[in-house]
Order: C-alpha cells, then structure tokens, then sequence
C-alpha cells in the first residue's frame, strides 16, 4: 500500500482518536507522523532513493503548513472523516 503522509496523519488520528479527544488525538497523531517521517527518510537514504527522500520531506512540510498557527479547520476535516468512515462502516 503506497500512502499519502496525509492519509497515513489521519489514519494514526483515527487511531488515537479511538482513546482520546480530539485535540491530544491531533497532537499525538502530529507527534507519530513525524517520526515516521524520520523512519521513512532513514529508509529511503539507506536505499539511495533521494527522490523519495524529497517527496516525503515536501509532503511533511505540506502538512505543517496545514497545522500552521490554527489547526482548527484541519481537526473538524479529520473529524468529518471519521465519522463519514464510521457512518459507512455501519450502512455496510
């Protein structure tokens, strides 16, 4: 599965969302992201594919211009989804 970085934020916010609210959910799902951010780069450099080094370095610094100073707008979308996502699983 090759997916975006700003799925795989919303899919760690689902998954922290599941035990917590929604603010300290953004935050640790910011938190993980990061680090993954680290472990994919040290993936990628290691395998000598400074393509991919760029394209997840621009995709991180894409989503912190989201987070930016209000992350509001970013929070309500990422709650939107989920409950779209859960609303679907139940019509199923």
């Amino acid at each position: 599965m090759n997916e975006s970085l700003m799925d795989t934020f919303k899919r760690y916010y689902a998954d922290y969302r599941v035990a917590a609210n929604v603010d300290q959910s953004f935050s640790d799902a910011y938190k993980a992201i990061a680090y993954h951010v680290i472990n994919q780069t040290e993936q990628f450099a290691q395998g000598g594919n400074l393509d991919e080094v760029q394209n997840v370095i621009r995709e991180f610094k894409e989503i912190g211009l989201s987070v930016g100073p209000s992350n509001d707008a970013l929070k309500e979308r990422f709650e939107q989804e989920l409950v779209e996502q859960v609303l679907d699983r139940e019509g199923k």
